[in-house]
């Protein structure tokens, strides 16, 4: 399942918009590194990678909603921390799953279940209910 970045995802903030197009990018690459399942490295890296910019990000995300005096920080904060707990979880069952000398059809269909949960469930639905409120608050600098 490729996502593609439409405008109506814009936050209208420069820096934010490019790291949730590069979130989405990595979770697309995810998709595309599951053709190939017995590359289990490759998975192992796109999980990790976006296990490591979604915590920058949200650092970064929170930094600025605290300058900018967003009102729903504590919300989209509490959003953070769940998106952190599972996706802490799903990159803990990928290392998992990874580890086995093959992977099973049910090993498979766990991955592409994590990977269409991160898609929609995770990164869409927080972007499309939490983030878009930021639009009008956070400027459109590339702070």
């Amino acid at each position: 399942m490729t996502i593609k970045w439409d405008n109506r995802f814009s936050v209208d903030h420069i820096a934010i918009d490019a790291e949730h197009k590069l979130l989405l990018t990595t979770i697309n690459a995810i998709g595309v590194a599951l053709r190939h399942p017995e590359d289990k490295a490759t998975l192992v890296f796109f999980f990790d990678q976006l296990h490591e910019f979604a915590l920058s990000h949200f650092k970064h995300e929170e930094r600025l909603q605290l300058k900018h005096k967003f009102p729903f920080i504590e919300n989209n904060a509490k959003g953070h921390d769940h998106l952190i707990s599972d996706l802490n979880r799903i990159r803990d069952d990928v290392h998992r799953i990874t580890k086995n000398t093959t992977l099973s059809v049910t090993d498979i269909t766990d991955l592409h279940n994590h990977t269409a949960y991160l898609a929609k469930d995770w990164l869409l639905e927080h972007l499309l209910q939490e983030d878009l409120k930021m639009k009008g608050f956070m400027g459109d600098g590339d702070e």
